[in-house]
């Protein structure tokens, strides 16, 4: 969505005509009308600015893609009604309720449209309605699509309100003879208010559970809810970057907070004694496991629990433990303040904080910068996950005084 600060960025630079037919109408991209090199210098000097609030703030470069389309390898969308037709898309930009009925997506690769416009026709065919927002009735809610770029393959999560599940089954079994690229078929389940993706329930009907993925030397396995950085390519020069800036420390201990399915873990194990990865989704940790393993990397310990619960056994986690360097990679929303407290007293040599959220980044570096120990803003260094709209993933390294 363009909101009145980024319009006033974007009239910096000179426009571009956007190659989508969708641009202005589709909330999904605000930046198509600039050229890809102005994109990244306006998230550079949004990033700077954001970043001048603190102390020593050093310059940050924005490292971006070579070809800025059809690169995302995750997507979620929205199911919706026009017309009495049933659609499928993202939401309009400046609504809530609106869903752009989308043929194609210039973010999503090729392969997957075929696909998604399938499965927008096969759930027309049930005769059940979209979920709508306002009246908390109807059935289908979101699509979520994975994109293995390794195996060309795909892996989709259907989500819907309580309903049918001969419909759903049904369906399933109709796109996947119709579409081998689709590996795997999930359905999720969830009568919830809340206009949010998640599930309640996650029923696997056919096909594999996982996708098969690649992250720079690493294979991975991934699950339909699982947290990727949305391009895989960038992200191998962003785990890179975290490994040249915590280089001096190799041979020590690592803390990976909020883990996910472990990839920071397993670039980390490379340099370090010990890695502690800790996760709240035993799914995640589940998976994280089986992607050590499958990666012949034996010298991670994965912890269950929320980061600032695990992190209060300070006998452990401040003896046994203690680190020299933590990673962080929390939700949108940054870290909870007992998160925070736990790492300043854990008196880490360095901490690297990876965020896609330059308000909540900016929140907690402050804190950790105006604490004690001291620590000074070493190094930032951002990736363009996200071309096309002005989000932007930040790599923000702070070294202990």
């Amino acid at each position: 969505m363009v909101t009145p600060a980024l319009q006033q960025d974007k009239a910096a630079f000179a426009r571009v005509e956007a190659p989508c037919p969708y641009f202005g109408t589709c909330g999904g991209c605000a930046l198509q009308d600039l050229a890809y090199d102005d994109q990244r210098a306006l998230k550079r000097e949004r990033l700077q600015r954001a970043f001048a609030s603190l102390p020593e703030a050093p310059a940050v470069d924005v490292a971006g893609l070579e070809d800025p389309w059809r690169y995302r390898n995750k997507a979620e969308l929205t199911f919706g009604e026009a017309g009495g037709a049933l659609t499928l898309g993202f939401h309009a930009a400046r609504s809530f309720w609106r869903v752009v009925d989308l043929e194609d997506c210039l973010l999503l690769p090729e392969p997957v449209m075929p696909i998604l416009r399938h499965l927008r026709a096969l759930a027309a065919a049930t005769g059940l309605p979209a979920y709508q927002s306002r009246t908390h009735r109807g059935f289908f809610r979101y699509v979520l699509v994975r994109y293995s770029r390794a195996t060309s393959r795909v892996l989709l999560c259907l989500m819907t309100a309580s309903g049918p599940r001969e419909a759903v089954e049904g369906l399933a079994r109709e796109l996947t003879v119709r579409h081998p690229a689709v590996t795997g078929f999930s359905w999720g389940v969830t009568d919830r208010l809340a206009d949010i993706a998640v599930p309640e329930r996650l029923i696997h009907l056919t096909g594999a559970e996982h996708l098969e993925e690649q992250v720079g030397p690493f294979h991975l396995r991934v699950r339909p809810l699982s947290f990727l950085q949305s391009e895989s390519a960038l992200a191998d020069r962003l785990y890179q970057a975290l490994g040249r800036a915590v280089e001096k420390h190799s041979g020590g201990i690592a803390w990976d907070l909020y883990c996910g399915i472990g990839v920071a873990g397993l670039y980390l194990s490379k340099q370090f004694r010990k890695v502690y990865g800790i996760d709240s989704d035993p799914q995640h940790l589940e998976l994280a496991r089986l992607n050590a393993s499958l990666n012949g990397v034996g010298n991670i310990d994965f912890r269950s629990g929320r980061v600032e619960e695990l992190l209060k056994d300070r006998r452990f986690w401040l003896q046994e433990a203690a680190p020299d360097v933590i990673v962080v990679d929390p939700p949108r929303t940054g870290l909870h303040p007992q998160a925070l407290s736990s790492l300043l007293a854990a008196r880490p040599r360095t901490i690297a904080y990876i965020s896609c959220n330059a308000q909540t980044l900016v929140r907690d570096l402050a804190s950790l910068l105006s604490s004690f120990p001291r620590y000074r803003f070493a190094e930032a260094q951002a990736f363009d996950m996200f071309p096309q709209t002005p989000h932007v993933e930040t790599l923000a390294i702070l070294h202990r005084r």
